[in-house]
């Protein structure tokens, strides 16, 4: 059965940005705007998923003559600019194609767009961003982390290097979804969820809505380099560490085979991603360190009386200023110092 296909309009769009992918010559900047683009509407998307399967489609079908007279004339070419341009001729030509496939029918259309490339992102100090992969799914990135992508047949394959990433992952049941965030594996379908690596070893993953599947390697095995995926262990041989979370929950797990499974507030582990942070009867210095992540300008408490006294709030990630007066003005600690790198926080007098 047929779906839905996009318009003309998003189509031509994406025969444009998919001309320029297939050139070879896509900066960092316009992978930026691809990615914005794809991300404001769905029906975008779906012009460029029909793109890449109408092409796949071209090189199952060498033997076309006006395929082929394409294929002769781009390749013959002789100036990089006149490749791109009849590159763009023949991605257009095949949006046509997949406008005509659909007033035709007649067949279910089958994704291929799961093939990720390998691609790094990152974030700097205080930085938020968002970006679309090439099968849908879309990552947020907090402050100072950095994920990567890397090719594979049978699965989507991301790492978390360090920092945080919310996910928003593009359902597909036949190429799962798979996270490697230190030394562990998690593992979806089509879901959203919150991973976030602390000191290259603790892991935390809040679970927002669907299943994942986190998993570690047998505890005698070597040692995961940092990016690597986690062992998964043969037949036969000790099994790892491993247990499935449903939405709502959140999981953290150490160095060591202790995790912890709990209930989770998602909307106060999320809120970062709209660029706040939210605290309920949390201590300071745990506050305080959180709110320093965010900002090179850190703050720094001074003598453990008033370090633990629990406060709750909405604070505005990397807004140190506001956040220290604010405490001053409730009378929960004091400025003692402020420079361009530090604010120093003593108990109210």
């Amino acid at each position: 059965m047929t779906q839905g296909l996009p318009t003309a309009e998003p189509m031509a769009e994406a025969a444009r940005w998919f001309a320029r992918r297939r050139s070879g010559e896509l900066t960092p900047a316009e992978a930026g705007e691809l990615g914005a683009w794809l991300a404001a509407d769905s029906a975008h998307q779906d012009a460029f998923r029909d793109l890449q399967i109408a092409w796949r489609d071209v090189e199952t079908m060498r033997d076309d003559p006006a395929i082929m007279a394409m294929r002769a004339e781009a390749t013959a070419a002789p100036h990089p600019l006149r490749r791109r341009v009849l590159t763009g001729s023949i991605a257009a030509g095949l949006a046509a194609a997949v406008i005509g496939l659909g007033a035709v029918g007649g067949r279910e259309i089958l994704w291929n767009t799961h093939r990720y490339t390998a691609q790094t992102y990152q974030t700097g100090v205080g930085q938020r961003a968002t970006v679309t992969l090439a099968d849908g799914t879309i990552v947020t990135l907090n402050t100072d982390s950095r994920v990567r992508t890397q090719g594979s047949a049978d699965r989507r394959l991301v790492y978390l290097d360090r920092g945080q990433a919310f996910f928003k992952v593009a359902h597909d049941k036949s190429h799962p979804f798979v996270v490697t965030a230190a030394g562990r594996t998690i593992t979806a379908l089509g879901t959203a969820f919150d991973v976030r690596v602390d000191d290259g070893r603790t892991l935390k993953v809040t679970l927002v809505e669907g299943r994942v599947r986190v998993e570690a390697p047998p505890a005698a095995a070597p040692a995961v380099a940092p990016g690597a995926p986690a062992a998964i262990a043969p037949p036969g041989k000790p099994k790892g560490q491993a247990t499935e979370m449903v939405a709502g929950t959140s999981l953290i797990a150490g160095d060591d085979s202790r995790w912890n499974l709990a209930r989770a507030d998602v909307r106060r582990e999320t809120s970062w991603t709209s660029g706040q942070l939210v605290f309920y009867a949390t201590p300071l210095r745990q506050v305080v360190a959180e709110m320093n992540r965010y900002s090179d300008k850190k703050i720094v408490l001074e003598g453990d009386a008033f370090a633990d006294r629990p406060i709750s709030g909405t604070f505005r990630t990397g807004d140190m200023e506001t956040f220290a007066r604010g405490l001053e003005t409730y009378r929960l600690a004091r400025i003692e110092s402020d420079t361009a790198d530090a604010m120093t926080l003593t108990a109210p007098r």
